[in-house]
């Protein structure tokens, strides 16, 4: 699977709407969970009222006879996050009044092909955004704000960047993964420590042992072990699978299985469950995507653009707790 970009606790934050709203439903739909640089919503509001006294002494759980109280979980969320998590909501209300200003908005083609890009390497639309919530916890309206919040702050921090025809054609001659098909192999491994183990096992596969189980009772990769070695779909470029095995898979037929492959790790017995490949996009879209790169890479640190928005909408923390 693809590596996802770096995303705010969302589970976390999710709790502290929950307590700081008292657990009113129109409350918790008022207050998103924007990040800095990968954010979600580019418009927020903070509930219009304090929670009340009754609310904040809230029972929430219990344990043996003991209480934890609404608002000890909410001093405790504020005293760990409060700070990060109020700058965050900070830097979505002044990225969105930049934009307004400006007249920048992320059109629905243009959210529409992030999250096109975003799926590569998922056999569906569905197991994309079911990994998104299995493996982050965000929902699909989650996964399209941060999207559309991302290509926002992008578009305010490139928008005075020249990016010359030159540029791109050297651009897309030193990138030819652009343009060529992308394949992709469904993985599963057994790791094992040596390569006797390794044949040991071979010729059980051979006499009809299931790999999965083979995978659990004897792989030494944690990650995969527990799911019978299933590494789901790794594109034949993943900078985190060993070379040596997507040559392999490169070469198998689907339903094949073949080691040991001697790899940094262990000695490894790989399973293709299935091959896809994927033609490139059209020159026009080429094109576009690589000056968005070109761009990104010109442009000053994000870290400079949000606080620059911060200072010029005069952001200013007024509970001294939280600066």
């Amino acid at each position: 699977m693809r590596e996802t970009i770096r995303h705010w606790p969302l589970v976390l934050l999710a709790l502290f709407t929950w307590v700081m709203s008292g657990c009113d439903s129109e409350s918790r739909k008022a207050l998103p969970v924007p990040s800095p640089s990968s954010a979600v919503p580019i418009t927020t509001h903070l509930p219009s009222s304090q929670p009340s006294d009754l609310t904040q002494g809230e029972i929430v759980a219990k344990v043996g006879t003991a209480s934890i109280t609404r608002e000890q979980l909410t001093d405790r969320l504020l005293a760990q996050n409060g700070k990060q998590t109020l700058r965050e909501l900070m830097l979505a209300e002044a990225v969105a009044q930049e934009a307004n200003e400006l007249g920048l908005q992320v059109t629905p083609e243009e959210l529409d092909q992030e999250l096109l890009v975003m799926r590569q390497g998922y056999d569906s639309e569905e197991q994309f955004y079911e990994a998104m919530h299995d493996q982050l916890g965000m929902s699909r309206d989650d996964v399209q704000a941060e999207a559309r919040y991302r290509l926002l702050t992008e578009k305010l921090s490139i928008r005075d960047i020249i990016v010359t025809d030159a540029e791109l054609d050297q651009y897309i001659a030193d990138h030819k993964e652009l343009t060529t098909i992308r394949y992709y192999y469904d993985l599963a491994q057994i790791v094992v420590e040596d390569e006797a183990t390794a044949r040991e096992l071979l010729t059980q596969l051979e006499g009809g042992a299931a790999f999965g189980a083979l995978a659990e009772r004897y792989s030494l990769d944690e990650f995969t072990a527990d799911t019978g070695g299933e590494l789901g779909w790794v594109e034949d470029r993943d900078p985190f699978t060993d070379p040596e095995v997507l040559k392999n898979a490169s070469e198998m037929e689907v339903g094949d299985i073949t080691g040991p492959i001697e790899t940094g790790n262990g000695y490894v017995i790989v399973a293709l469950n299935g091959r896809r490949q994927e033609q490139p996009r059209g020159m026009e879209e080429i094109r576009t995507s690589a000056r968005r790169e070109i761009a990104l890479g010109k442009a000053k640190p994000m870290r400079e653009l949000e606080q620059s928005l911060l200072e010029k909408y005069g952001a200013e923390v007024l509970d001294a707790s939280l600066r």
